[in-house]
């Protein structure tokens, strides 16, 4: 039982959502290059990148559906939105539209 790669993010921060969503299933992973990033320029940008890898290769499937959910949740939390006040289009951070100031609604 080899172990499997399963996701590489460019940090922490945005490896966190697969690694709640893979312990919520109760899929056992390890992190990996998770203090190497002073390597950067040394290594490749993305040989230094935090991954994931699965312990038990058997739940490689099921870890791979959660994480593909987990990457399209992302990309729609990404999309602009338009303001209902003046239908300004604002980006995705944004939580006022930067011209009229209305909230933002969902």
């Amino acid at each position: 039982m080899a172990m499997k790669k399963i996701v590489s993010r460019s940090s922490l921060i945005e490896l966190a959502p697969y690694e709640f969503g893979l312990s919520a299933a109760d899929i056992k992973f390890r992190r990996k290059n998770e203090f190497i990033s002073g390597a950067i320029g040394e290594l490749p940008f993305t040989e230094v990148w935090p991954e994931l890898w699965l312990i038990d290769d058997a739940h490689f499937d099921q870890a791979q559906q959660i994480c593909q959910r987990i990457e399209q949740e992302v990309n729609q939390q990404q999309v602009d939105w338009s303001c209902v006040g003046c239908e300004e289009e604002n980006a995705n951070s944004f939580e006022f539209c930067w011209s009229c100031g209305e909230l933002r609604r969902v």
